[in-house]
């Protein structure tokens, strides 16, 4: 039996420098057992070759067919109880696994928790923060996905059922298809109101992509969501 309790994937491509930041922030987590499980896209940035100086990296580098296929790359390495996915411009906040950890053991019933987080630039600088409110399947059919993705952690068994798989047909909405399809099968979601990870904001990121739209509606209208 593993001891790990923690299995954080990152998908990078290209993005070194943020990807650093990202790193510190979990090596900085204290009082939890984890591994992080780097998936680089074979970056040209120097990614792989500092990843191999990295002590206590799970790190690949290969091609992938995306962000979300790196992520389920990244879990089928996993050996933890709890896992979950921080892009390399995110980071964690001193003290959130063990927050999560200590909320998990204490409500066996909960499969999936979120919380709130701090946007910041491109530079890492703090420009606002955003407090969520608690998952209502109706409000994320309908609307859009009211959970960061750095803020979402999984119980394992989500990942042994099959479900905890992101469809790597979606290039940018695979995660409200994945809190969408959990929540379909009766799992238990649960808003943690603390501030948890640093979503960084540079006008790249994929949420803001034009297909993003198109994508949302497509999983809209598939969850049986409200016709216009």
């Amino acid at each position: 039996m593993t001891n790990i309790r923690f299995s954080i994937a990152t998908p990078t491509r290209n993005s070194l420098d943020k990807l650093k930041r990202c790193v510190g922030s979990v090596r900085g987590q204290r009082g939890v057992a984890l591994e992080h499980l780097l998936q680089d896209a074979e970056s040209s940035d120097g990614t792989p070759a500092w990843l191999l100086e990295q002590a206590g990296l799970q790190a690949v580098s290969e091609a992938d067919s995306g962000m979300y296929d790196a992520i389920n790359r990244s879990w089928e390495r996993a050996k933890g109880e709890f896992l979950s996915w921080l892009n390399s411009d995110e980071q964690y906040l001193p003290g959130t696994l063990a927050l999560v950890q200590t909320y998990f053991d204490a409500h066996p019933e909960v499969d999936v928790v979120f919380g709130d987080y701090i946007v910041a630039d491109s530079q890492g600088r703090p420009v606002a923060l955003r407090r969520e409110i608690p998952f209502r399947h109706t409000y994320v059919a309908n609307d859009f996905l009211n959970m960061q993705s750095a803020t979402i952690f999984f119980r394992r068994k989500l990942w042994d059922s099959g479900l905890l798989r992101l469809d790597s047909r979606y290039r940018y909405a695979a995660d409200k298809d994945l809190i969408l399809r959990i929540a379909a099968s009766g799992a238990v979601i649960r808003h943690i109101p603390e501030y948890l990870a640093i979503f960084g904001i540079d006008g790249t990121n994929l949420s803001t992509h034009p297909e993003m739209a198109l994508e949302a509606e497509k999983i809209r209208l598939a969850f049986g969501a409200l016709r216009n």
